[in-house]
Parts: C-alpha cells; structure tokens; sequence
C-alpha cells in the first residue's frame, strides 16, 4: 500500500473513531513481526495529537474481537489499580484501545483487514537491546503488570493461541515434525535434535508443575521483551506495558524466562558465531532486581522459585519450535536467510547450554534479591 492510499484509509479510520484533527503525517513502526503498526498525527485547533493504527494479522489472531476483549478487560483492571494507588498521568501507564462510531474495535475494509486504533504514550521511547538500568526498569513494569493482574480472574480470558507455552506439546510437535521429515532435513539436524530430546524432561518441569495443582495459571504476557516496554525518554523510568495480544492464562515463570532469555543474551536469536551466545549473569539480576520485589507477596513461594526453570524451559521450548518449522520446510516463522530457523535453533540451543550450567548461581543470586525484600 502506497503513501496515498495510506493517507485516505486512515483519513477513513480517523473519522470512523471520531478522532479529532485533520491527518499530518504517518510514520511506519518497523518493529513487531506480526501486525503491520503506524504512528499517525493529527493536528486539532493548532495542537498536535498522535495515535497508534494497527492493522491486526487475523490469520495469527484468528478472532481479533475476542482479542481486543481480553486487552480491555486487561487494561481496565490495570487502570482501576493506577487510580487506586494514586499514580498520576494514567495516559502513559496503561494503553488505551479506541471504539468507533458503531462501538466496535476495528475498522474493517472491503478487502477483509482489520485497523484498530491504540493511544500513544508521549515523551516516550522503547528500546529493542536494554541496558541494564533500562532492564531493571523492564523487570519492574512486567512486574508490575503481574501485580496489577494478579487478583484477577485468569480463566476468564479468551486463549488467543491456543497451548502457546505448552512445552509439551511443543516436544510433541518436534518428535511428529521429526517423523514425517517433510523437507528431509532430519539427517542434517540430527545433533540438535538429540539435545533437545535429552533435555525433554528438563524442559516440562513447570507444565509438570502446573498439572500437579503447584504452579497456578495467572493472567500473563507471553512476549516479554524490553521493546515491550516504553521508557519515559528523560528518566528512562518505565511507563505502560504494550502489545497485550498474547496476554492469556499461562505461567509467571515463562513470562520471566522469555524476558530473561531474550535481553540477557548478548549475542541475539540468531547469530552464527555461537560465541557470542551465552546468559550474561549481571543483566539477569537487574532484571530479576527490579521483577521480584514487584511480584513478591501477589505470587507463591514456589512461583518465584520456579523462576529460573523458566529461563531454561522458554529457551528449549523456543528451541523446539524454530527445530519444528525446520524440518517441516519454514512454514510459520519468517525468515530473512536460508537456514534461518535452523541458525535460530542452533542459537537457542548454545544459550539453553549455557543457562543451564549455570542454573545454581541463578538460584543463588535469586535467593540474594528475596533475602532483601
């Protein structure tokens, strides 16, 4: 779609929400690798306004309206907590999803897409590799959120893809894909696939957990990622949680490990020098710093204890999956290169390595932050 039939589509949405001003500039967000996201600004009385326009990817999110409801319930419970607690400016802390003139989320064109339009938190900036105040700060918000969320009613919500953070069954679908070897890559991948089998009873602790009535479901994110965060450009504080679409029922640890295992790998999802692929100790405990102390108390002991089984669960699983899409021929990430999801594999697997030897100083340094609290 090009700059023009841009301007006239969302000249379209910006009078179906009844947002106020006359269209000025639209500004494409390259982050994010399902839904296609702008920034758009309108000008009203001489003032400047922004907004945030999506176009959802419905073949993800195969019932976006059920989506939309869980990120309102969501986000309403989050801000009746801010008001509660007296935090001000409740504009940059919680996300806003507009209606439109028929009350509904989405404007939805001739050609079946579906555009919903989000509030924009000013004097802000996400940041996709944190440092590690940035990363504490992250800690804090995810946190927080858990916080926010945690007296709410988790089966209540829509699942919006279904058995997202189900280790096993994403083993599952690794020793299927295996089996019908449908690009007939097995031969090629036959070390990383026998790593990953061996460390399947490793992998399924926490789902193990969760089926012995140990570890409860609770209103998660499933894609903690710092650039999930946005940071008060000055202060560098953290402001509001955003891209809410995959909150469901699920485990806190998952949601700890993916944000672990995402920033406090220095070398990336998918670098091919192996060494530069490792778990840095010091941007795990900034983050854990500032996730703890906002969870302790709302969650159990044995969900904060469970933590760093869920950076080494997340890594195998996540490992499992791009494995999986190899060997079934690239069907469901996108990839940028040849081999890629078999680089990302391979890459996971370095780090699951890694995270794993050292397991004992991440409960250590766990211990050390909840001794302070």
């Amino acid at each position: 779609m090009n700059n023009h039939e841009l301007s006239e589509l969302f000249t379209t949405i910006i009078k179906d929400f009844n947002l106020k001003g006359e269209l000025i500039g639209i500004e494409c967000v390259s982050t994010g690798n399902i839904n296609d996201t702008y920034t758009i600004k309108t000008v009203y009385m001489g003032n400047e306004r922004e907004y945030i326009l999506q176009r959802v990817n419905h073949r993800v999110f195969s019932n976006p309206e059920r989506v939309a409801e869980n990120v309102c319930k969501v986000t309403d419970h989050v801000e009746r907590k801010l008001r509660e607690a007296g935090v001000g400016d409740i504009r940059r802390r919680v996300l806003r999803y507009y209606r439109n003139a028929d009350g509904n989320y989405f404007h939805i064109t001739s050609e079946g897409d579906y555009w919903r339009v989000l509030s924009c938190v000013y004097n802000a900036i996400s940041i996709d590799f944190a440092d590690i105040p940035h990363l504490r700060q992250a800690g804090i918000a995810f946190g927080e959120f858990q916080n926010y969320l945690s007296d709410f009613p988790a089966e209540t919500l829509y699942e919006t893809i279904p058995d997202f953070h189900n280790t096993k069954k994403r083993y599952s679908d690794l020793k299927n894909a295996a089996v019908k070897n449908t690009a007939g890559r097995l031969s090629e991948v036959r070390e990383e696939y026998e790593y990953l089998l061996s460390m399947e009873e490793k992998a399924v602790v926490l789902c193990e957990l969760s089926e012995k009535g140990e570890l409860p479901f609770r209103v998660v994110h499933n894609d903690t990622k710092c650039n999930n965060v946005m940071f008060d450009s000055i202060t560098g504080e953290r402001l509001a949680v955003i891209d809410l679409d995959t909150v469901m029922p699920g485990l806190v640890a998952y949601d700890f490990g993916d944000a672990v295992r995402f920033a406090a790998n220095p070398g990336g999802e998918d670098n091919e020098d192996l060494s530069q692929i490792y778990l840095d100790l010091d941007y795990y405990s900034a983050f854990a710093e500032g996730f703890v102390p906002s969870v302790y108390g709302k969650v159990t002991d044995k969900e904060i204890e469970t933590l760093p089984d869920g950076v080494l669960a997340i890594t195998l699983e996540l490992a499992a999956r791009f494995l999986t899409d190899y060997l079934n021929g690239d069907v469901y990430f996108k990839c940028k290169k040849q081999r890629h999801n078999l680089l990302r594999a391979r890459a996971q697997i370095k780090l699951a390595k890694d995270v794993f030897g050292k397991i004992p100083e991440l409960r250590a340094r766990l211990e050390s932050i909840t001794k302070k609290i």
